[in-house]
């Protein structure tokens, strides 16, 4: 299995963040997908019967507040999380279109300046954007 792991650490909408990323997979906008009730912690997902090798989900605070994250499993806190999930994690076209799938997702996000680190294909997190004037960040 391959992950690859998107933080905003801006304030965004899971609802648009959810349909930025049912678009990157070539998903249509008023296709299935279902809501996950996890307590404070809600999660928007695409169902796996969709026919895309990968799954999307975006797990978002319920009370709109910042998620500290998981420090321990290296994961940094943030307003929401992407995850695109993909059986065949020995292939390196899968890891390839994990990349693609990300940078697509991420210039979603930098087109609206809002913050972001990515961890791809189970990888360490890394800065996707971060701009330098602190007034351009959305908050």
């Amino acid at each position: 299995m391959v992950t690859t792991t998107i933080v905003v650490q801006d304030r965004v909408d899971a609802y648009e963040l959810f349909a930025a990323a049912r678009t990157v997979l070539g998903l249509p906008l008023d296709g299935r997908w279902h809501l996950v009730d996890h307590g404070r912690v809600h999660m928007l997902q695409t169902l796996p019967e969709q026919g895309m090798p990968a799954l999307a989900s975006v797990h978002f605070p319920v009370d709109g507040r910042r998620h500290p994250g998981e420090p321990d499993a290296g994961i940094p806190g943030g307003y929401a999380l992407l995850a695109f999930t993909s059986d065949g994690g020995g292939d390196p076209g899968i890891r390839r279109w994990h990349r693609d799938l990300a940078g697509r997702a991420g210039s979603w996000l930098t087109s609206r300046r809002l913050r972001w680190t990515v961890s791809y294909a189970d990888g360490p997190f890394t800065t996707g954007y971060a701009p330098h004037d602190p007034q351009a960040v959305t908050q």
